[in-house]
């Protein structure tokens, strides 16, 4: 394939936003119908232990060095009331060091509202702090039918100039997320390990990825179940599983399942990456309007990236399983079947 060829993406990214959102409708208004409890937390020593399943207006702050231990409760992200839209993360750190663990985070019928900086949608978001974010999850945090570049369900970012954050991702469930499933971003170095990641509840509306590590992000993405996702208006766009968007050096995608409709599983825009051993499958009708249907695309500074490590990988059902389409490295094409 020509490099000129390689399917554009939508990245989770600092600041811009490139793709139009769809206008806001009118949606159900969940303060009429849903009223638990406010948030309060029991505090012994650095960690803040939620009481209760709740609901939220407005954003939690970790202090810092803080663990947030939801006990297996649900914290429900809501609209404060008719015209005005959720602001920002549902948990966030307020210093330099943040863990969460045992928490359910959702959002509940939150009205269409393209927002831009930290007011965005998000889940749980660290920015510029290290910790862990464990045996947790994120599931339903998108404005209903939204194009708004916004709705990450984990985020991780670095642009402040902080010192490198690193932060471990493991043994949580990510769903029915807006823009992406999990992101790093920057000056971050993520573990992210042992994840069920599915798809975007809204990608009909956008270019939807799954997993990202952009804008010099790096470490090791291994042992996840990951669903991909599909780009199908006429726009030239395509959505991912895995998009590697200038990642740093040393990155490595190993060992991971990955299955559902993806327009790429794994989306490589990036060199010094190792991407070994994964199961890398499609199933479903294809629909993306410009025929992006590529397994594992090596798609890095240069056509292919001479510095992309590509081994021991299976690929099945995708029309392009590999691009370049001999990458070596004991890769296989499957008969097609979901990734086991």
């Amino acid at each position: 394939m020509r490099r000129s060829a390689v399917p554009f993406v939508l990245v989770a990214m600092a600041a811009a936003c490139f793709q139009d959102a769809t206008a806001p409708t009118p949606g159900f208004e969940p303060w009429l119908a849903f009223s638990p409890a406010p948030c309060t937390f029991t505090t012994v020593g650095t960690t803040m232990r939620l009481d209760a399943d709740c609901s939220t207006s407005t954003t939690i702050m970790i202090p810092d060095g803080f663990t947030l231990d939801g006990g297996h409760h649900t914290i429900t992200a809501v609209d404060p009331g008719v015209g005005s839209p959720f602001q920002g993360a549902v948990l966030r750190n307020a210093g330099m060091i943040a863990h969460v663990v045992f928490v359910d985070v959702r959002a509940l019928g939150l009205a269409v509202s393209c927002k831009v900086g930290d007011a965005r949608l998000r889940g749980i978001l660290f920015d510029g702090a290290s910790g862990s974010i464990m045996h947790s999850s994120v599931i339903g945090v998108h404005q209903a039918g939204s194009g708004c570049q916004e709705g990450n369900a984990v985020e991780v970012r670095n642009f402040d100039g902080a010192p490198t954050a690193v932060v471990e991702i493991a043994h949580n469930t990510i769903d029915a997320y807006q823009k992406t499933g999990i992101v790093c971003n920057g000056d971050a170095i993520c573990d992210v390990h042992h994840n069920d990641v599915g798809a975007s509840a809204t990608q009909a509306a956008l270019a939807a990825n799954s997993v990202q590590f952009g804008f010099g992000a790096s470490g090791n993405l291994s042992l996840n179940r990951i669903a991909g996702n599909s780009w199908c208006q006429p726009s030239d766009w395509a959505a991912t599983a895995v998009l590697l968007f200038a990642s740093g050096q040393g990155m490595s995608v190993l060992s991971n399942r990955i299955a559902g409709n993806s327009d790429v599983g794994i989306y490589a825009f990036s060199d010094g990456a190792t991407i070994a051993k994964n199961f890398v499958s499609d199933v479903g009708a294809d629909c993306n309007a410009f025929g992006y249907d590529y397994g594992i695309g090596d798609w890095g500074a240069s056509y292919p990236s001479p510095s992309n490590s590509l081994t021991k990988n299976q690929v099945s059902g995708f029309d392009t399983p590999y691009d370049p389409a001999s990458p070596g490295g004991k890769n296989k094409v499957k008969k097609a079947h979901p990734a086991p």
